[in-house]
Parts: structure tokens; sequence; C-alpha cells
């Protein structure tokens, strides 16, 4: 089943926009909305910063049938991995069905400002984020629930109103590390375009599978998620190009693993990447065609649940991927559903006991 959705940039928009932009979105077909999950963003002239949890919720009451979740949360330092599991949890009992968690490592620029230290190993960030994934699990599956690992605690805590339907957990990764993760304890794969898209097929797509079937899981029931960015102006490249300047920023990789966290700071060095690596990472489009060549890439190396975070005419944008590239993907692919069904996870209990037994 092919899934088509709009990202919620909290980073860019200010609360009333994001939220109309979401029930826009069901408005016109598509079928989620994601929600960046930052405190600071990743510039700051004109920057915003939304809370996101709060965003999805107005999405959710406001919407019948579309998926909301994060792109993504990280849930290891200002938020505890069992404020992360009760929070969702709940948006679970408000929208059954409805609802997606998407877990990243983080970034300082939303951690060290509210008081933590940043980790100098993405190791230990990947470390912290399989125990805040058990942590969330065993809340949302179990009562009363102890546990005591490197990093977090947990003491007889309990979710009361635990997920009426299972929630699938996206783990967000471009590498081979995050993959096995996602294997291990995700129910999708979130990932972000490469200049290079063999490296999912010839090695993160494997490296999900075999994780997977380590823990005897069929790698099939596992989805493959993208975040796109996307510049949109119809019939004026240079607009569409313009309006992606400003996420110049998230191309310097040295931001996700050093502890840079001022914004000012980093749109000072985001400044000076060309718009070449913008058309490289993003896409720049200012017709119909270009959008359904770049998805058409993705959907036939596996993913099968898109979303873009829009730039340029947002408005225009929405009305013709919900109105008409959508349509055309799943009727061409084979992802048509015509009756709604819930967005629920598959995890087996049997993987996480098979964890569980492996920390002892």
């Amino acid at each position: 089943m092919l899934r088509f959705g709009f990202v919620a940039a909290c980073e860019e928009f200010p609360p009333t926009e994001l939220v109309r932009f979401g029930v826009m979105s069901e408005k016109h077909g598509l079928d989620a909305v994601w929600a960046s999950d930052h405190f600071h963003p990743w510039w700051h002239t004109g920057a915003h910063g939304v809370f996101a949890w709060n965003v999805l919720s107005a999405v959710g009451a406001l919407t019948r049938r579309v998926i909301i979740g994060t792109s993504v949360t990280c849930p290891l330092f200002r938020y505890s991995p069992a404020i992360v599991a009760q929070s969702f949890a709940t948006l679970s009992c408000l929208y059954p069905g409805r609802v997606f968690l998407g877990v990243g490592t983080g970034e300082a620029l939303n951690e060290v400002p509210c008081g933590f230290d940043w980790p100098s190993t993405h190791k230990e960030r990947l470390e912290r984020l399989k125990e805040a994934l058990i942590i969330i699990r065993l809340l949302w599956s179990r009562d009363f629930v102890t546990f005591k690992g490197k990093f977090y605690r947990v003491t007889k805590a309990n979710i009361y109103d635990k997920p009426p339907i299972q929630i699938p957990i996206h783990v967000a990764t471009t590498g081979v590390k995050g993959a096995e993760l996602a294997g291990t304890l995700g129910d999708a794969l979130m990932s972000l375009p490469l200049e290079d898209t063999s490296i999912f097929t010839s090695k993160l797509f494997p490296t999900l599978d075999k994780a997977a079937r380590k823990y005897n899981r069929d790698p099939e029931t596992i989805e493959k998620s993208l975040l796109v960015h996307v510049g949109f102006h119809e019939d004026n490249y240079d607009a569409a190009l313009r309006s992606l300047l400003k996420w110049r920023t998230t191309l310097l990789p040295a931001f996700f693993d050093l502890g840079v966290y001022d914004p000012r700071y980093i749109e000072m060095h985001g400044n000076r990447v060309s718009t070449e690596a913008i058309e490289k990472y993003f896409l720049v489009a200012d017709s119909e065609e270009a959008i359904i060549r770049f998805m058409e890439k993705y959907i036939k190396i596996g993913f099968t649940h898109i979303a873009a975070a829009v730039d340029g005419d947002v408005e225009g944008f929405i009305k013709i991927f919900g109105g008409t590239i959508s349509p055309y993907l799943k009727e061409t692919y084979g992802g048509r559903v015509e009756d709604w069904q819930p967005y629920r996870g598959h995890y087996p209990k049997e993987a996480l006991e098979k964890i569980l037994g492996e920390m002892i």
C-alpha cells in the first residue's frame, strides 16, 4: 500500500499555518501529516519553533482519517522515553489507527539549549535510542514496568491509557547501524533521499532484512518511509530553488555530530552551501512531471510511505500532490485502497522478549 503525506515543518511556519496545511492535506486526498519535532530551528532569520505534538493533536481533531506522526522525535534527552510513550499512547487513544511515532538520534540544537550534554559519539546516541525504544514498547504493552539499562531506568512505571492499536515506530536513519536498529525494534525505516540510491538496495535494506530475521520477523512487514524536501513553483524553477535556500544548513553533516546548537551560527555556515548541493539532495520542481519522476525513483526501490516538506507554493503543491500525483502513482504501482484502514504496527512480542533476554 502506497501512502503520501505532507510534512508540517515546525521550524518554518507558525502553528496556525501548520494546522491549516494539515487539514488541507486531508481535504486534497493525502494520506498522512508528519511534523518535524524541534526545539531550535535550523536557521534564525524568519524561523519558528513550534511544538510538534500540539500541532499533530490539533490536526487529528480537525480531520477524520489522515495519519499523524513525527519526523522525528528524539527520546533521549529533553523527552524521556517514558514521557514519549505516554504522549503517543494518548494520541492513539484520541485518534486510534491514525498515529505513528518517528524517532531518531537527534541533534544538539534541540538538546543542549534544554540543559543536556551532547554525546561525543553517534554510537552512544544509537545505544540510547535502542534503550529508549525498549522502554517505550514495554510501557505500551505491559503494566508496572521496571527496567534498568545503561542510560535509562523506569521503576514500576505504568501507562494507564495504553494505545488501543499498536503504534508503528519509524526509525530514522541514512546509515547501516540505524537500519539494523530499525530491523530490530522498528515497524519502519525512515530515511532521506541520497545522491546514490544504490546505497539503499546494497546496504541499508539488506541490513534491515538481516536484523529482522535475527528476531524472527518478516522483513516484508517493515515499511520504508521517506522524507523529501521540495521546492515547488509551477513553471518557475529558479523560484522553486530559491525557496529551499534556508534548508541548506541541514546539508552540513558536522552539525549532526558536533555540539553546535545556536541557530544563528548554523545559519551563518549554511549560507556557504552551494545551490548545486540543494539540487543534488532536494527536489526542485516546476511541474507535476518532475515530482512524479522523483517519486517513482524511490517507489521502484521499495519506499511505500513518502512525505514532502514543501517550500514555495505550498498550497499549490498540496493540491496537485494529493489531487493528481498521488492517485496516479497509486494506480500505476498498485497502491490504491478505497476503504480506510487503521494504520497499525506489527511488532511481535517474541522479538522484544528475545532482545530483553540478550540484555541479561
